[in-house]
């Protein structure tokens, strides 16, 4: 040891003589005499302490001359070298007797933390700024390692040397030492020290992560770490509040960076460390919530980042006490009357203080609920679902459904909800930001997010309030059913739905029907298979549930009925007959379906009897016919024969006389046929889902019954006096009916075909006899001589209009026979549909050949357009026929001035497009003028057809076409702008049509 404490204090000689009063930069120490200091100052030993006191003394050195070359070695030289130095100063000031205010200086203080700082510098630039062991770094080493020999290869250990010298604990020692000097030194004496030590201390976590190797040793340095820090908060130090400042603002990057071990030890040390001791010290807790009015305004700006400052933020605020807390709410509440990135996170804020600080909101107390805490971030949050700025919109309406999903557990938070959003008992007070205007205006709002959150904000909304939205906001979810983006419309559908299924009212139901089923043509198949889902769930169940619970005596529930006369309307019924298709084809059809629907029909006739009304004027409740008609296709073994029979024999009895209501809906009745009552319409559409039901289950009745109703119905259609609702149906149903008597079926097919020949030659013998008839009165004069009283005048008025509406039901029945048998000879009955539809035509040539009758456009016009119809129906079963004919309908549709003739037209010719596309082609233009028709059911019928067309490529964007579709955009009907407006700006907004034709 002497030999040690002799070349130390030679060496100290040595640099006291080096120095030089203008050269500002000090020699270090020598790497062998900072192992002896170090060995010396480790020593327990007082005596060796005690020598080198006295040779210091004997040499007229002091202990200070150390200071200045250990700093000098702090400042350079490798990295274990300078961390060696460190440690060897700290012990200096730790060693027995040590004059610590003259050892410790600022200077020498500052490079102790650089060391520190350069020390895991060096090691990260080492390890290639990654992990241990990967990346760069070993590749970068190993191409090193293999460089040549020689001087390179001594360099090459030199460095692998230096490296086996650093190790991690000698930097423990280091803290622990540092640890022990800050009960030594006052830092508050010199602010740049303390701040210098903070910044480092709060850095070592960050740079030694990568370092430590393992968990074990990564703990125990932010363990140490945390020992350091809670030494600046001395009691007899002063100013707690800018010391506390400091640190808060050395951890703020490590607590809003990604999660890593770095955030947990931030996190824990704010939030149990320094919790504790702003618990003592009041400077501190001013400085925590400073703090966290620092984060707030740090917190970055992307999703991400964004939830975890808010994430740490309420790691931090769940610890404070009560009144620390309600400072900060009340403060997160003024964010949201803020800047835009302010407001955005205290949308988010909002949602995590109110489910996480429940007893400081005071949702439950029974106080005055405007002045809850809780009721004041509610509303904040409520006046964000209308804020400027698209993103906090939808932020707001997710982060308010959160809550009302939270809020519904106990009956007072429920309450405080309701009050807050406009549907308690202060609804009427509050018309400013009233929650129903809220989200009418954000489901029709221009971005797709804000949108999708509003309707989801309905679907909880409704699930669990239930009660207290307007009737606008229903009709504004069905609109958002037809939203062009597809996560939009299962936002809706799941919206109405859930109003659907909470409470059964009519308009809720109407809305349901006119919407959601219409979406089963959808091109997204889970929109599809969601259509039918809902649909077995809240109409066939619904259904199936009451049909199974009532007896003769029960009474039929209102909102079911309603429910089903909906259904049955024209609006809606193609799509549920597309519903219940794809779930017979799919077999979810159950049998309790069909047996409800004959059980309802059942109790409605018992009802009706039982109160001694006549049978003649009972209707089944509407829709029950349809709906049986619908689902029999798929369980005809599940409907009762006798049932049809009964109700068949009911229908033929008692279907002509009577005053009755018809069950259809308007869609349904046709404006043919003038002749027919309209009592008779009314059992006629019963009698029309009848004939379809008995098809459907035809199959499973006896061969005599099968054959006994074909005969019957074959009958029924020869008499032409039916409906044109109950002639289709008729005509199907033998045809079905045909087919299934005999096995084999080229004899089905010869069977169908002479049935269908005997009917026809029937019907132009009736149609032949009429024109006769007008031909002869014709070339008379029409007048009669002498003059025929008033009586004899009324009864050959009745007798004519009985005589026109057989012939007009015969040409009717011509036109469904072509289309169930499109190989019928017809050639005698074209001749007889020319000359009706030419009569009193100005062309001397056409009069010629159809000889000289008197123009019925005038004298019959239903029979003149039932004409043109079954016209249409012929040309569309054979080509060389339409060649002929097609021009005579263009003519027609251009020069007639009756609005349902020109209606009608517009359908056949749109039919002649698909089906004879070239004969057409050249005829669009014409056709596209009705786009301008006076009348706006034609104009709407031909923008619909014509779009349609148009999106299946039958018809193409050439000519005037486009240029007429435009005017549309400022049609004088508010129906076909709306289907314009949705044409352009959804269906074709891919086709680049404006740079097509740019004017």
């Amino acid at each position: 040891m002497e030999e040690t404490i002799t070349r130390i204090v030679t060496e100290l000689e040595d640099l006291r003589h080096l120095e030089n009063p203008t050269n500002t930069q000090p020699q270090p120490i020598s790497d062998s005499t900072l192992c002896d200091l170090q060995t010396l100052f480790d020593s327990n030993d007082p005596d060796p302490m005690d020598r080198f006191s006295d040779e210091l003394a004997a040499k007229s050195l002091s202990l200070s001359n150390l200071v200045r070359p250990i700093a000098a070695a702090m400042d350079s030289g490798p990295a274990h070298f300078t961390l060696s130095a460190s440690k060897l100063y700290l012990s200096l000031l730790l060693s027995p007797n040590s004059p610590v205010c003259t050892l410790f200086t600022p200077m020498a203080f500052f490079s102790l933390l650089q060391s520190i700082r350069r020390s895991l510098k060096h090691r990260r630039a080492e390890s290639g700024h990654g992990e241990p062991g990967t990346g760069s770094g070993n590749a970068a080493a190993r191409k090193r390692k293999g460089r040549g020999k020689g001087k390179g290869l001594k360099n090459s250990e030199d460095c692998e040397g230096e490296e086996r010298e650093f190790d991690v604990r000698v930097l423990f020692s280091v803290l622990e030492k540092l640890e022990l000097v800050m009960d030594l030194i006052h830092l508050d004496r010199f602010p740049d020290s303390l701040k210098s030590l903070v910044q480092t201390v709060a850095e070592i976590p960050v740079m030694g992560f990568e370092v430590c190797g393992n968990s074990g040793n990564y703990n125990k340095l932010t363990d140490l770490c945390s020992r350091v820090l809670l030494k600046v908060f001395k009691p007899e130090v002063g100013d707690h509040a800018n010391i506390a400042a400091e640190v808060f603002k050395s951890l703020a990057p490590m607590i809003l960076q990604h999660k890593s071990q770095v955030r947990i030890f931030a996190l824990s040390f704010v939030g149990n460390q320094m919790m504790g001791v702003a618990k003592n010290l009041e400077g501190v807790k001013k400085a925590m919530v400073n703090f966290l009015w620092y984060l707030v305004h740090k917190a970055p700006d992307k999703s991400e980042p964004r939830a975890l400052a808010v994430e740490s933020i309420m790691e931090i605020v769940r610890v404070m006490e009560v009144q620390e807390q309600v400072v900060f709410v009340e403060y997160v509440v003024k964010m949201t009357q803020g800047k835009a990135r302010l407001r955005l996170l205290a949308v988010d804020l909002i949602l995590v203080l109110v489910t996480s600080l429940r007893d400081v909101m005071d949702l439950n107390s029974e106080s005055e609920v405007r002045d809850l805490l809780g009721w004041k971030c509610l509303e904040g949050l409520i006046q964000r679902c209308s804020d400027a700025m698209a993103g906090i919109r939808a932020r707001a309406l997710s982060n308010l459904s959160q809550l009302v999903g939270f809020l519904s557990g106990d009956d007072r938070s429920r309450e405080v909800l309701k009050e807050v959003m406009g549907f308690g008992d202060a609804m009427d007070e509050r018309q400013e930001g009233w929650m129903n205007e809220i989200l009418r205006a954000r489901c029709m709002d221009e971005k797709a997010a804000v949108r999708k959150a509003a309707l989801l904000l309905v679907t909880k909304l409704m699930a669990i309030l239930g009660s207290g939205f307007d009737r606008a906001l229903i009709k504004t979810m069905g609109m958002a059913c037809s939203d062009p983006l597809v996560s939009i419309r299962k936002a809706a559908i799941s919206a109405l739905s859930v109003a659907f299924r909470t409470f059964l009212d009519d308009s809720v139901a109407t809305e349901w029907l006119h919407s959601v089923p219409a979406l089963i043509t959808d091109n997204e198949s889970s929109i599809q298979e969601e259509c039918e889902n809902l649909f077995v769930e809240l109409v066939l169940e619904r259904v199936s549930t009451v049909g199974s619970e009532i007896n003769t005596d029960s009474v039929l529930p209102e909102g079911i009925l309603s429910l089903m006369k909906e259904i049955c309307n024209g609006e809606v019924a193609p799509w549920v007959k597309k519903i219940l298709t794809n779930l017979g084809k799919k077999n979810r059809l159950k049998h309790k379906f069909a047996t409800a629907l004959q059980s309802i029909i059942r109790t409605s006739e018992s009802l009706w009897l039982s109160q001694s009304m006549a049978i003649e004027k009972w209707t089944a409740p509407p829709g029950s016919w349809f709906l049986l008609s619908q689902v029999s296709a798929y369980l005809a073994k599940a409907v009762d024969w006798e049932f049809l029979r009964h109700h068949w024999q009911l229908f033929d009895k008692h279907g002509v006389g009577g005053e009755i209501q018809s069950p259809l809906p308007q869609g349904y009745a046709h404006e043919e046929g003038g002749g027919i009552e309209s009592s008779s319409v009314a059992w006629a559409g019963d009698r029309v889902f009848l004939l379809q039901t008995i098809s459907n289950v035809s199959v499973e009745l006896p061969s005599e019954v099968g054959a006994e109703l074909a005969h019957d119905l074959l009958k029924r259609i020869e008499n032409f006096n039916m409906h044109s609702t109950e002639v289709n149906a008729h005509v199907k149903a033998l045809r079905t009916l045909c087919k299934r008597k005999v096995s084999d079926p080229e004899q089905a097919d010869t069977l169908v075909k002479r049935c269908v020949h005997q009917i026809a030659s029937k019907a132009s013998k009736i149609l032949d006899k009429y024109i006769s008839k007008e031909s002869n009165t014709s070339r008379k004069g029409g007048f009669f001589t002498p003059p025929i009283s008033g009586s004899r005048t009324g009864k050959r008025a009745i007798t004519m209009s009985k005589s026109l509406s057989k012939v007009v039901t015969a040409v009717y029945t011509i036109g469904s026979l072509v289309i169930i048998c499109p190989s019928a000879d017809m050639s005698t009955t074209i001749p007889l549909l020319y000359t009706i539809i030419t009569s009193g035509n100005s062309d001397p040539k056409v009069n010629k050949l159809a000889g000289s009758i008197g123009s019925l456009k005038q004298t019959a016009p239903s029979l003149y357009i039932q004409a043109w119809l079954t016209m249409g129906k012929i040309c569309l079963t054979d080509e060389k026929i339409a060649k002929t004919y097609i021009p005579l309908f263009v003519q027609e549709l251009e020069k007639s001035d009756c609005a349902a003739l020109r209606n009608n037209l517009v359908v056949v010719m749109a039919d002649f497009c698909i089906r004879h596309t070239s004969l057409v082609d050249s005829y669009i233009p014409r056709i596209t003028k009705c786009l301008r028709d006076p009348c706006e059911l034609v104009r709407r019928q031909t923008f619909i057809l014509l779009s349609r067309l148009l999106q299946r490529d039958y018809v193409k964007w050439r000519g005037v076409l486009f240029l007429r579709f435009l005017l549309s955009l400022v049609d004088e009907s508010e129906k076909i702008k709306q289907l314009a407006n949705f044409l352009f700006s959804n269906i074709l907004k891919g086709y680049k049509l404006f740079s097509c034709y740019h004017i």
